[in-house]
């Protein structure tokens, strides 16, 4: 059972259906941005792991353990670049200064050079806008993407945690001035939060923007390991919303459990396996600790579960 692999949006990249995202590798103390939980060595043998099993697909961002998880993927993909597509992003707050944060052409000039160098790339395969910067007009950031895309420094460019709305207005404002345009938008999606379903999916379909998401297992709670207790050690137990929405949800985590028991699957292979098929979908980007969750993912890949199954958790899980 071989990785699949589909176009992002309406370009002619393909990446693999399940991608891995990097923000949890680094160390517990990084210069800023949140904790890392996977230390350097084991987090390049997991970018390994992933590599060998056909995903191509790698998302981190320049905050991400204060550059270290750029860092890291840039020593993993050594001698496997060329097979790869390497997403990052800028927007975040980096330090103290005015400029340390957003999408102003000084900002993104300067965090790209910073990207480059961590990954030890030449090119980023997909550069991405972290979020919206409401004090910089659009126009602004997308000129300066679209000289980088010129420049050969960036392939495509994407955003993230972007409305429906104000990606509508940047794909015009891009269209109106012939300038490069987001290909690609990274909303939180997954049964436990559909939010999305009412407009961003929509816009997403219509215009040909690919889809790839983070938290596809709703922050680990999709895995069914909050049914009963809260495990030690999981995100539940240093994050009480991960549970509240564990006990909200609990109804159609049964529903999932008992479709994972019929189909001999995992909850976590079943609710992947539904969230990638769904419209403008690319890929679904997973955080994995262990290689035990890498080899749980990959298995939502390859096989499709029946209309009637996937009607059953539309009908679990409230809608958007």
């Amino acid at each position: 059972m071989g990785m699949e692999y589909v176009r992002l949006g309406k370009t002619g990249l393909k990446i693999s259906r399940i991608g891995l995202g990097c923000w949890n590798f680094g160390s517990s103390n990084p210069r800023w941005g949140k904790p890392g939980k996977v230390e350097a060595n084991d987090a390049v043998r997991l970018i390994q792991q992933a590599i060998d099993k056909g995903i191509n697909f790698f998302d981190t961002a320049n905050r991400y353990t204060g550059g270290e998880a750029e860092e890291i993927l840039g020593r993993a993909i050594k001698g496997h670049r060329d097979k790869l597509v390497i997403a990052t992003k800028v927007h975040g707050q980096l330090g103290p200064g005015p400029n340390e944060s957003g999408q102003s052409r000084y900002h993104i000039m300067r965090e790209v050079e910073g990207s480059l160098r961590r990954l030890k790339v030449d090119c980023i395969d997909l550069y991405q806008a972290h979020g919206v910067d409401w004090n910089t007009p659009m126009e602004e950031s997308l000129r300066a993407y679209d000289d980088l895309i010129r420049q050969g420094k960036v392939k495509y460019i994407g955003c993230s945690n972007f409305p429906a709305w104000v990606l509508t207005k940047a794909l015009w404002i891009s269209d109106v001035n012939k300038l490069s345009s987001f290909v690609s938008v990274q909303p939180n999606y997954s049964l436990a939060n559909r939010a999305i379903e009412k407009e961003l999916q929509p816009l997403c379909v219509d215009q040909g923007i690919g889809m790839v998401l983070y938290s596809p297992i709703g922050g680990g709670v999709l895995t069914g390991k909050y049914a009963e207790s809260i495990p030690e050690g999981s995100r539940g137990a240093d994050e009480p919303e991960v549970v509240e929405r564990a006990r909200r949800l609990r109804s159609g985590v049964k529903i999932l459990n008992s479709i994972a028991e019929e189909l001999g699957k995992t909850p976590a292979q079943v609710s992947l396996n539904w969230i990638i098929h769904r419209p403008a979908v690319s890929s679904a980007i997973m955080g994995v600790s262990r290689t035990e969750h890498l080899d749980d993912n990959v298995g939502a890949v390859g096989w499709k579960m029946s209309e009637e199954h996937q009607k059953l958790l539309d009908e679990a899980f409230p809608a958007g």
